[in-house]
C-alpha cells in the first residue's frame, strides 16, 4: 500500500510542474503562458570498440574455472635425454612433502595460483631412490 502511496505522490508532484497555471503580472492581469518548443536533433550512434581476445604466453595461464591442481607422481622407465631430472634432496621441504603424499597415493591439490603448482607443472621429472618418477597435475 505504500508503493502505490509513493507513486501517486511522485506522479502529482511531476505534473504540478505541467500544468501550466498563468502567472500575474505585475498590474494583477494574467500572463500567457510561454511553451518552449525543441527540435529533436539527430544523435551519432557510437561504434562499438572491438576488445582484444587475451591470448596466453608461455609462462602464463588462464583459468576459467576456480578449481584446483592434483598431483600424481608415477615412476617411469625411460626418460627423453632432454629432460631436466630433479634429485629429491634438491627440492624445498614442501615439494618433498607433497612428493611423499602423491607417492604415496594420497591425494595432492594444488592451487593454480600457487608455487607447488608452478613447479611441478615445470619440472616434471624427480630422481627418488635410485628410481625417476614423473609428476603430472590434473586440472579439471
Amino acid at each position: 500500500m505504500h508503493l502505490r502511496k509513493a507513486l501517486l505522490v511522485a506522479l502529482l508532484v511531476s505534473f504540478a510542474g505541467c500544468s501550466g497555471v498563468p502567472s500575474l503580472s505585475d498590474n494583477g492581469t494574467p500572463t500567457p503562458t510561454q511553451t518552449a518548443t525543441s527540435t529533436p536533433t539527430p544523435t551519432a550512434t557510437p561504434t562499438p570498440t572491438p576488445t582484444p581476445t587475451p591470448t596466453a604466453t608461455p609462462t602464463e595461464t588462464i583459468s576459467y574455472i576456480d578449481c584446483p591442481g592434483v598431483l600424481s607422481i608415477d615412476s617411469v622407465e625411460n626418460v627423453t635425454d632432454d629432460a631436466t631430472v630433479i634429485p629429491y634432496a634438491n627440492l624445498s621441504a614442501e615439494r618433498q612433502s607433497e612428493f611423499d603424499a602423491a607417492v604415496g597415493g594420497q591425494s595432492v591439490e594444488l592451487d593454480q595460483q600457487g608455487d607447488g603448482y608452478d613447479f611441478w607443472v615445470g619440472r616434471p621429472y624427480v630422481r627418488y631412490n635410485g628410481s625417476v618418477y614423473r609428476a603430472t597435475v590434473a586440472i579439471c
